[in-house]
């Protein structure tokens, strides 16, 4: 089987679909990797043949945010997220697919499989199925992300509170976004979406993977869901664990800090805030990892109960931690949750407010609806989550859930079965 792999220019996109092209070769299927330049050599380094993307969907994520400095001036959440929709997603969105088109005439693929953040695809679906290979969307946060599909009450909050916060994402963020992505459309060629556009990459496609558990998620009454949860991908890059790992207390409880790899140019909206707020708690050490960022640019003090690093092998150090502080990156997320540790989140942008609300609903930890972490709620937060069990009672429950899924059986068999019908259709 021939499989064309394509992901934006985002780490936490490609990993999981290279994690995927692993298991894939590991079984004999031939990969072909499009993407950006920028990740040529990660993706040769793979040992994955490599074809860069056209030069109008080639834009990295420094470029966007040099070309666009207004874009900080958003206020994190509905309005940024609109801001990212219109003058990055859908203007890669004509270059991406005439990329995959491109590919195809080099490598006629029996499956295209692409995250669920390259739009790409979006006009082949729209097409004769019969003038196009099976499609497979790889799911990189929670199912129909900024939808607002499915909001289920929260503690605190009135029915009247969530019928205005829909409206606001109505008129904010989903009427102008579909209109945006309609009129791209059209200027190519294609048909307008059928659906909403937030729906879209989970509904349109033959099959999506879901690299989680469905337990996460909010409740999807759909009877016709292409979805299909599949467990925690294989991690693919391994750091080494830091020459004072063995020498830490074993008596005291780990706290693991981050604000993983994209929004931690400004490590002052948690990682300073959580070092200061827990500084004095000596019942603990807190791990903290910058992402890649100089450890230098935390502008915190370091406290005598920290240690820091620019990474760590999380499936190593995850078996030992007994919390995770977040901004709400989902594969952090969805880590830290198959091996059942408990979570503090603080992050509005991107796709991390919603991903921060699913931590609160499903009772695995604590939101603070912040983008901006204030250190004396860390704090107490931190000491709520450890300290009542029912936190990690929870987390616990959700890693069997994960450890119930034999991920790599059940996404060998999905894509054969997708494609099969496809065949046979």
């Amino acid at each position: 089987m021939k499989i064309l792999i394509a992901s934006i220019n985002a780490p936490g996109h490609l990993n999981p679909l290279l994690a995927v092209a692993d298991i894939l070769r590991k079984h004999n299927h031939e990969v072909l990797v499009h993407g950006a330049t920028a990740v040529r050599p990660i993706v040769e380094a793979a040992g994955l043949p490599f074809l860069p993307f056209l030069p109008e969907a080639d834009l990295n994520i420094e470029q966007y945010l040099a070309e666009f400095p207004e874009r900080q001036e958003k206020p994190p959440g509905l309005e940024m997220i609109c801001f990212d929709f219109e003058h990055y997603f859908a203007r890669l969105l004509p270059g991406q697919a005439a990329g995959l088109e491109m590919a195809l005439r080099e490598f006629p693929a029996d499956v295209i499989m692409v995250d669920s953040l390259f739009f790409g695809t979006l006009p082949m679906l729209l097409g004769p199925r019969e003038k196009r290979p099976a499609i497979v969307h790889l799911g990189v946060s929670v199912v129909k992300v900024g939808s607002g599909k499915n909001l289920p009450p929260r503690p605190g909050v009135s029915p009247k509170e969530l019928d205005a916060e829909r409206e606001r994402r109505e008129r904010l963020l989903l009427k102008p976004v579909q209109a945006i992505f309609n009129a791209t459309m059209t200027k190519i060629g294609s048909s307008p979406l059928p659906c909403p556009l937030f729906e879209s990459m989970a509904t349109l496609p033959d099959l999506y993977l879901h690299p989680g558990i469905r337990s996460f998620e909010y409740p999807d009454e759909s009877s016709t869901s292409p979805v299909q949860f599949i467990g925690q991908l294989p991690q693919r890059k391994q750091y080494p664990l830091p020459d004072w790992w063995h020498e830490l207390d074993q008596t005291k409880r780990l706290v693991l800090i981050t604000q993983g790899t994209v929004a931690n140019w400004d490590l002052g909206q948690l990682v300073g805030p959580a070092l200061v707020g827990l500084a004095e708690e000596k019942d603990l050490i807190l791990l903290v990892t910058t992402g890649g960022q100089p450890i230098e640019s935390i502008p915190a003090p370091i406290p005598s109960n920290a240690r820091v690093v620019k990474f760590l092998p999380y499936d190593l150090v995850l078996q030992s931690v007994d919390l995770l502080i977040t901004n709400g990156g989902y594969g952090t997320v969805n880590m830290a949750l198959s091996h059942g540790v408990p979570i503090v989140s603080a992050g509005l942008a991107e796709d991390k407010e919603e991903v921060s609300a699913h931590i609160q609903w499903a009772g695995i930890g604590i939101d603070l609806r912040t983008n901006q972490a204030d250190p004396e709620a860390v704090r107490i937060a931190a000491r709520k989550v450890l300290d009542m069990p029912v936190y990690r009672e929870r987390s616990k429950k959700l890693a069997l859930e994960f450890a119930s899924h034999d991920t790599e059986a059940e996404l060998l068999c999905l894509i054969d079965a997708c494609v099969n019908h496809a065949v046979e259709a």
